[in-house]
């Protein structure tokens, strides 16, 4: 490998056209590491702290220390066909190191890397062309995650206590199966962005992106409940419970701690594996069972794309359970 350290051999600079000069701020050469370029036009939180350790990784596997040592402007084709390779090789379980979905996800970032050398200029545009060829590993697995019944909803919602901790876990459940709310976006609901008399929430939700979401009665009952017990005063809608009952309004809940609430009355109400993302798949599916157009569920989920929605839906599965139904040995 030729990526051990960031040590980048520059072409001479264009000289610049008659009359005009660079601030010394841009003047050749530009050192800035490509990666970390990279990292910089992808939004902070989650989106980069999982490319970052990717790129950690890649790093580590070619010699070098971390991201920030590895010569990635020496990045070429071949390298990553050996990289993806080594990963796709069985481990001692049996299994390759990475999945083909993860596997695409290296890709993806590696892809990121080669470009921002190519626009630093410190990558010729044919190696870029050679890693841009790449094509992503093909692969076909069921759809994860699964969407719970009328009966396991009911069930879930009616396992918290009448006390204010309950009504607190009873108002993020509540917003998660009945406005598609993420578990980060629950997390962090703020206040301000609470518009109880027309019924709707302004959210700022993953890569960014501004939407509102509109509550059904039974949604706002609930959440109107937690808050009659919550008080007017601190930033976030659902603050941190501490021993002895002290809740503190402006520390928010983290998402890992909204995964746990519903995990917590998912065993009390006694029902089968469910993660917090089911209950968003929920609210798409049925959605669109009640014929609702894909597009508007795109709009209400929050999704860049329409094909992410389709990814939510899980009424085949319900088609095809009746259908096993029908076999007669």
């Amino acid at each position: 490998m030729t990526l051990r350290r960031y040590e980048v051999e520059l072409p001479p600079p264009e000289d610049p056209k008659e009359g005009e000069a660079l601030p010394a701020a841009l003047r050749w050469p530009s050192r800035l590491n490509p990666a970390a370029a990279y990292l910089a036009t992808l939004h902070e939180g989650a989106s980069r702290d999982n490319v970052r350790s990717k790129l950690n990784c890649v790093a580590r596997w070619a010699g070098a220390q971390d991201l920030f040592s590895c010569n990635w402007a020496a990045l070429r084709y071949e390298h990553i066909l050996a990289f993806m390779a080594s990963m796709q090789k069985p481990g001692a379980d049996g299994r390759p190191h990475l999945s083909a979905r993860s596997l695409n996800c290296y890709l993806s970032a590696l892809k990121g890397v080669a470009r921002q050398a190519y626009l630093l200029r410190q990558m010729g545009t044919e190696a870029l062309s050679r890693i841009r060829l790449i094509r992503a590993v093909r692969y076909a697995r069921l759809a994860a995650g699964r969407s719970i019944s009328e009966s396991e909803s009911e069930a879930l919602l009616e396992a918290q206590p009448r006390n204010p901790q309950g009504l607190r876990d009873h108002a993020i459940l509540a917003l998660l199966l009945g406005c598609g709310l993420r578990r980060a976006e629950a997390a962090q609901l703020l206040i301000r962005n609470l518009n109880l008399p027309e019924s709707s929430i302004r959210l700022i939700g993953k890569g960014d992106k501004e939407r509102k979401v509109f509550m059904i009665g039974e949604v706002q009952e609930a959440l109107e409940a937690w808050l009659q017990v919550r008080g007017p005063l601190g930033a976030y809608v659902f603050g941190r419970f501490y021993k002895g009952g002290r809740f503190d309004s402006n520390r928010p809940l983290t998402p890992h701690a909204v995964g746990d609430i519903v995990e917590k009355y998912r065993e009390k109400a006694g029902l089968e594996a469910l993660s917090t993302h089911d209950l968003r798949r929920t609210f798409a599916t049925r959605l669109l069972a009640a014929n609702v157009d894909i597009t508007t569920v795109q709009n209400m989920m929050g999704h860049a794309s329409i094909s992410t929605t389709a990814m939510y839906d899980r009424r085949g599965e319900d088609a095809q359970r009746e259908a096993s139904k029908k076999i007669r040995l």
